[in-house]
């Protein structure tokens, strides 16, 4: 059974993608429209580190904590919830402080304290990881998962201590964020989200922790897949090419190898539409791991990661198109989320989008290249910010206001 607490924290996860949402709305308008009393730098940072932590991290966080309910006692859970509950705590304060003051002194205390947080659940999970199976799928990906969380604080404190110093090289400055960025995007928050998916996946492909093996080793050396500006060194790009081939090859092997697996094992459940989640976020993760393997050529990458519509489409690829439907879906099916039918309207909704949102950044990145504006390009990704913003409040109504036993609808079982 699962815990009513850690019901209730997921569902607020919920009311946290949501104020993601509306600061991306709220980015958006200024964009597309006068919006003088909020500063865009400091909508900025609210939304991104809100967006990690008070979200993506939340439901980690949650989600390992599931994974450890049935093999602890009740008074030993209790530490969770309370790592839980503090990293919201900060997460919001993280929020209202960047987006009054932006980058400064409260912030980067709230930012701190996330960290702090984080190191905290590493060390509490680790050691009750213990009492999990020795042949537990999760453990090894949620271990390494955490371990990586806590790997790239590194660049928040390099970051703080420039700042604080007023001595920014350039170089070190744009390192620091694409070393924290590399280690929670394609470390932190894949790794964590595998450990979610592989109880499942380890009943219909043994041999999964051989791909463990291959994208833990390979993350370290794709971290210089980022830092290709600063002139690597030739063996040290060799190791870098050969790593970015080994996931692109590790990944396609597991997709043809548990395809045919798990789309017999979705044909058969009752709730398909819950399934267009997880398709959609593995088309996601797959693009993500191409594009990754695409950006080792140093001059593509020079050219098309130089284009800041082409970041933001790839990061928003990843977060909203990957992890954040990814784990819509885990959440509806293992009834961590009423289903009712306006609860399925609006989480279609969001994932179109979703879908509209990317189309509407993807397109305004190939007309960066030949350097020609799209028309009405920002009212577009203006009406898809809405879409999500609307369809992610309606669906967080949807689960916070209270049903009865009969409106409630059973879970979808797709075997996670």
């Amino acid at each position: 059974m699962i815990p009513f607490t850690l019901k209730s924290w997921f569902r607020t996860g919920l009311v946290s993608l949501s104020l993601v949402a509306l600061y991306g709305a709220l980015m958006r308008c200024k964009i597309a429209f006068a919006l003088p009393l909020l500063q865009q730098k400091n909508l900025l940072h609210a939304h991104s580190h809100f967006a990690f932590t008070g979200w993506i991290s939340h439901c980690l966080y949650c989600g390992l904590a599931l994974l450890l309910a049935p093999y602890l006692p009740g008074n030993q859970q209790k530490k969770y919830r309370l790592l839980i509950s503090l990293n919201m705590l900060f997460g919001m304060g993280m929020l209202v402080a960047f987006t009054l003051e932006g980058y400064k002194a409260i912030s980067i205390v709230f930012s701190t304290l996330t960290i702090f947080t984080a190191m905290a659940f590493a060390v509490c999970f680790i050691k009750d990881a213990g009492k999990l199976p020795p042949e537990h799928a999760a453990k090894p990906w949620a271990i390494t998962g955490l371990l990586l969380n806590v790997l790239s604080s590194a660049g928040p404190f390099s970051l703080a201590y420039m700042m604080a110093g007023k001595n920014i090289n350039t170089d070190f400055y744009l390192g620091s964020i694409y070393y924290y960025l590399h280690f929670q995007y394609n470390g932190w928050f894949f790794f964590g989200t595998m450990a979610l998916a592989a109880p499942w996946l380890k009943q219909r492909i043994p041999s999964l922790n051989y791909y463990y093996k291959i994208f833990c080793f390979t993350i370290i050396p794709t971290l210089f897949l980022s830092l290709l500006w600063i002139k690597l060194p030739l063996w040290l790009y060799g190791i870098t090419v050969a790593a970015a081939i080994a996931q692109l090859t590790a990944w396609v092997l597991l997709l043809i190898k548990g395809w045919p697996i798990i789309r017999q094992q979705f044909s058969r459940s009752s709730g398909t539409w819950v399934t267009i989640f997880f398709y959609t976020a593995t088309l996601a993760i797959t693009l993500k791991i191409l594009l990754q393997a695409v950006s080792a050529i140093p001059s593509l990458s020079q050219l098309v990661f130089g284009f800041r519509p082409v970041v933001i489409a790839y990061l928003h690829l990843v977060l909203l198109g990957a992890y954040s439907l990814f784990y819509i879906g885990f959440l509806f099916s293992n009834g961590l989320l009423i289903i009712t039918k306006t609860a399925r309207c609006c989480a279609l909704l969001f994932l179109s989008g979703v879908v509209l949102n990317e189309l509407c950044l993807t397109l305004q990145g190939i007309a960066a290249f030949i350097y020609r504006p799209v028309p009405y390009i920002n009212e577009l990704l203006f009406v898809a910010a809405l879409v999500l913003l609307t369809s992610i409040v309606l669906l967080t109504g949807t689960q916070l206001i209270k049903n009865s036993p009969r409106k409630m609808s059973n879970p979808v079982q797709t075997g996670f």
